[in-house]
């Protein structure tokens, strides 16, 4: 039955839930607070020198992969223009109300009425059957609670505020104190640590950091393939570390030695959330001090550390991120953890009537992908083509205790969930989920599925919405190993895990593998 949705937000999530809903033939209505579409990759939403940490073939939308380019990593900029050309292509901007702050959602038990301030203040109101909300994390700037830090002398910001250094004046020739360090952070804490006199970075714990470009451009996105996640997690930290110790042996490059030494001692790789950019070695390097423990309390201009370091600074500038915030679902439909939802999506008491898409994080990978298949599940659903689960809630405090136990470093960093797996199970629900090829029948395809890239697009090769280019693109995907390389890892690394501790589990699988339906 033909619904009516609500879609909040028009950002990589919301355009991908517009074009999965009218492809089910919805109607749509999207209510989006700024005058571009986009979200945080907007000129509103971010600062001028972002440049994403996974390439762009991981940040597309598998029926809209940029084949005609190289793996590469789009700036800002480049990325809001293969948004545009999502939007046009598929002709979602016309589903799209702009300058539209929702600021309440009414839920009737019928249906939703969705109220807030759009443009020259005018009040609107939309009455909706269900909502997509797809606002993402990026609402509410956290500033962490520190004693006496209401006390403090000199300027603070948050790098939500940050544009670019030119914009930083104020900090100039200063002495600068900098809390975390994402992704952006380490942008952040890299250009502005430029213009500072001094600046010291202080960490609660070491992160673990990766290259971008490890080896060069050709191993992009080096560990997103299935036989990396396959790998028992106390031997992939182990593998990690190995790396890091031969760089450091063999560097002569003062950053990369830094952040050789950070990885060393960081917790381990499969445990733990990954910053994508080595930038803030960069800067210490060039005399920025990375202090770990974090802050204990502040007094005036003083800052004291846990580390026994005490010094005055002129600003601070928190990179600590944001908060989880939906500021207008009220009650019983607020939601403070989104695992307690199922597929970090469907929450016990809305259940179908309202899906939170594009909140899940993933270790490594894009959000694109993860957006895409929780909008695809959610569409079917409401189409009536797949049912929820009765006991929804049970599964998804069954699956946020397994996300807490894989990632045993970090285990209460919001969504996080390792990117393929969570993948492949929405898939499997949605019926698009990729089979194993049979190395006996199928020895091309089975060496792809096992070691190369895990692009979006192999979620088009098989069910609902495939597409016929799709299983050509993702067979002849390039591959970040040599032949020989590859000849290698299987007999290798394979021999080396069949005698792992794990080899009963380990055998199980390869003989699935080995039997599996050879189409």
């Amino acid at each position: 039955m033909k619904k009516k949705i609500g879609v909040i937000g028009a950002g990589l999530s919301g355009l991908v839930t517009i074009k999965e809903l009218i492809e089910e033939g919805h109607d749509v209505i999207c209510l989006e607070k700024n005058k571009d579409i986009g979200g945080v990759f907007s000129k509103m939403g971010s600062y001028d020198s972002v440049e994403l940490t996974v390439s762009n073939y991981f940040m597309a939308y598998s029926d809209f992969m940029p084949y005609d380019e190289p793996v590469k990593f789009w700036t800002r900029k480049e990325y809001k223009q293969y948004l545009d050309k999502y939007a046009k292509h598929f002709d979602l901007l016309k589903y799209i109300k702009f300058d539209c702050d929702v600021t309440q959602i009414e839920d009737t038990s019928e249906n939703f009425i969705i109220s807030g301030v759009g443009s020259d203040n005018q009040k609107f109101s939309e009455t909706v059957d269900t909502l997509a909300v797809c606002s993402g994390q990026f609402q509410k700037p956290n500033i962490p609670d520190i004693e006496g830090l209401d006390t403090f002398l000199g300027d603070t910001m948050h790098s939500a505020e940050y544009t670019n250094v030119e914009n930083c004046n104020h900090l100039k020739g200063k002495k600068v104190l900098f809390l975390g360090a994402g992704e952006s952070g380490a942008d952040v804490v890299t250009e502005i640590a430029g213009i500072a006199s001094h600046s010291v970075l202080a960490l609660r714990r070491r992160h673990l950091f990766s290259q971008k470009n490890v080896g060069g451009s050709n191993t992009i996105d080096m560990v997103q393939t299935r036989f990396w996640h396959s790998i028992p997690a106390n031997e992939k930290a182990e593998a990690v570390r190995t790396i890091w110790r031969n760089i450091r042996k063999s560097t002569d490059n003062k950053a990369l030695s830094l952040l050789a030494d950070h990885v060393i001692l960081a917790p381990d790789e499969p445990g733990s959330v990954v910053t994508k950019t080595e930038r803030i070695f960069e800067a210490e390097a060039n005399g920025m001090v990375i202090d770990i423990g974090g802050i204990t309390r502040v007094n005036g201009s003083q800052v004291e550390f846990e580390s026994g370091r005490s010094e005055s600074f002129d600003a601070i500038v928190f990179c600590t991120g944001f908060k989880f915030s939906l500021p207008f679902m009220k009650n019983d439909s607020e939601i403070s953890d989104i695992r307690d939802c199922y597929l970090q999506s469907f929450h016990k008491d809305l259940k179908e009537r309202v899906a939170f898409i594009g909140f899940a994080r993933p270790q490594q990978g894009g959000v694109p992908l993860i957006a895409e298949l929780q909008a695809r599940y959610f569409a079917r659903v409401i189409s009536d083509k797949i049912q929820l689960p009765e006991n929804l809630y049970e599964l998804a405090i069954a699956d946020k205790k397994l996300w807490q136990e894989e990632f045993y470093e970090t285990p209460h960093v919001f969504g996080l969930v390792n990117g393929q797996r969570f993948n492949e199970k929405i898939a499997d629900l949605i019926g698009c989920r990729l089979p194993a090829p049979n190395i006996i029948f199928s020895p091309k395809s089975f060496v792809v599925y096992w070691l190369h890239h895990i692009w979006p697009c192999q979620f088009r090769v098989v069910g609902p919405g495939k597409q016929n280019i799709a299983k050509e693109k993702w067979t002849n995907a390039p591959s970040i190993y040599s032949k020989k390389a590859k000849l290698k890892l299987i007999i290798g690394l394979s021999i080396k895990w069949l005698m792992s501790r794990n080899a009963k589990n380990t055998k199980e699988r390869w003989r699935s593998i080995l039997v599996t339906d050879r189409n």
